[in-house]
């Protein structure tokens, strides 16, 4: 039993045979207490009868008193009972070798008393009189010893009765220290380490709990379970402060876009009436010239209508769409782009998946910027591997993979960064992944990219998808 489970579980086990056992010493050490109190009463009964027939015999010997001889008869039958009675308890209390001996002194003193009833005469011999004397007190002495036995018997018991408790409380004290220790080791200590690590969580320090054990159990997988909810954390901390950077740029490039579409604005009305007007009936060098201010200004529009887009939190309407149909239209957007270039797509698709819950046009603009982005990346005769599949049970993943240049290791992090691009300038404007980012941290999801230099990238976005449409 590895586990803080399997070992609460074994320890109470313990108690119970620990204390079972005790129970059950404690209740055959009464009983046998019983038992010896009870022979304690036999062999006092068993003394009684013998000092009885002591007091008879001297009623005899001395004052020949024939009544004397029924009681003693009476008695000698009642000490007999009692020898066969208490026979395995007197051997075991006297040993094998004394009782025997017993059984020959009373035998003896039996007989020298029938012999004594049968001489009525006063004149009795000294010697037989000694003989009775010496035997009976053999006996009595016996009989007296046998008590005393018993009771070191009994008074042992009760001390081993009477310690029994001391014993139990030492056994619960140690027991307790054991307790104090497999606790504190695996329970105090790591939940001193999660505490801890809680509060550097709190101050945004997102550090995993370092804590070997030989064991799996609870604790372990606890602080396993926390390691990876701190780089969650972080990751997430991580994207709340893109989220709050794209904020920020968004707001305040909002305020330039609108300033400088309007001067944008004239600038490409003045060209056209220019080329229309004043300069339709001059050499061609000069229509060039102005037609290039023309694309120069549309250039510039729509990159302030990128930071318009990039900064507007407009609402679409949210609702069930198919994945599969969403990126067939996608790619329907690209399309010339793609045949222009001699791009080759490949699909890789479910026969069915789970519905996703979003904004279509926001989705489609997703995508659409991902796609841009790969086909500038694989140049012409390119290859764009488009991948779907249930990431777990939560996610469904859109991988996009080219066989592009790659992104450098040391780029890779601030790709989804506003106005960041890897391309050459004047070719980027830095806002079509950053608006990905956006829109798919809108929508619950994640965005995440794996890349090769000079050989190949992917981007992978995640989006939940509903379960009831599972």
């Amino acid at each position: 039993m590895r586990t803080i489970r399997g070992r609460i579980f074994l320890l109470f086990i313990f108690c119970c045979i620990f204390s079972g056992s005790l129970t059950v010493l404690h209740y055959l050490n009464m009983k046998s207490l019983k038992d010896k109190t009870v022979m304690m009463e036999n062999f006092d009964g068993f003394l009684n009868s013998i000092l009885e027939l002591r007091r008879f015999e001297k009623n005899f010997i001395y004052y020949r008193d024939i009544t004397s001889i029924r009681s003693w008869n009476k008695y000698l039958s009642k000490v007999e009972f009692s020898i066969k009675e208490l026979d395995p308890n007197i051997e075991i209390v006297a040993g094998k070798k004394q009782y025997e001996q017993f059984k020959i002194d009373f035998n003896e003193y039996r007989i020298a008393m029938i012999a004594e009833f049968g001489t009525i005469s006063v004149n009795t011999n000294q010697d037989q009189l000694n003989e009775i004397r010496k035997k009976g007190k053999i006996v009595i002495d016996f009989a007296q010893k046998l008590i005393r036995d018993k009771q070191k018997h009994i008074n042992s018991l009760l001390d081993r009765i009477s310690i029994m408790p001391f014993t139990y409380f030492i056994v619960v004290i140690f027991l307790t220290v054991i307790v104090f220790i497999v606790v504190n080791a695996t329970l105090i200590v790591p939940l001193d380490l999660i505490r801890s690590a809680t509060e550097h969580v709190a101050r945004d320090t997102f550090k995993p709990i370092k804590f070997n054990s030989k064991y799996e159990n609870e604790i372990t997988k606890l602080i396993r379970s926390f390691n990876r909810m701190a780089l969650q954390l972080e990751e997430r901390q991580r994207q709340l402060l893109q989220a709050k950077k794209l904020a920020s740029i968004g707001t305040f490039t909002s305020g330039i876009a609108h300033e400088l579409n309007n001067p944008l604005n004239n600038i490409l009305l003045t060209a056209e009436t220019l080329i229309l007007d004043d300069f339709k009936d001059r050499p061609d060098k000069h229509q060039v010239l102005i037609e290039d201010i023309m694309s120069e200004a549309d250039r510039a529009s729509k990159i302030v209508r990128n930071l318009l887009e990039f900064s507007r939190n407009k609402q679409d309407e949210v609702k069930e769409l198919d994945i599969t149909i969403l990126i067939e239209n996608s790619l329907k957007m690209v399309k010339n782009q793609v045949r222009f270039k001699n791009i080759t797509i490949g699909k890789n698709f479910p026969d069915y998946l789970p519905k996703i819950k979003g904004a279509l046009g926001q989705l489609e603009n997703a995508i659409v910027n991902i796609m841009i982005n790969s086909i500038h990346a694989v140049g012409e005769n390119g290859h764009i591997q488009i991948n779907l599949f249930k990431a777990d049970d939560e996610f469904i993943c859109i991988e996009v993979k080219d066989n592009g240049k790659g992104i450098d290791k040391s780029k890779i992090d601030h790709i989804f960064d506003p106005f960041y691009t890897t391309k050459e300038v004047g070719k980027g404007t830095g806002l079509g992944l950053s608006l990905v980012y956006g829109i798919v941290q809108s929508h619950g999801g994640k965005i995440d990219v794996k890349s090769k230099a000079g050989s190949w990238t992917s981007f992978f976005i995640y989006l939940p998808f509903l379960k009831e449409s599972i």
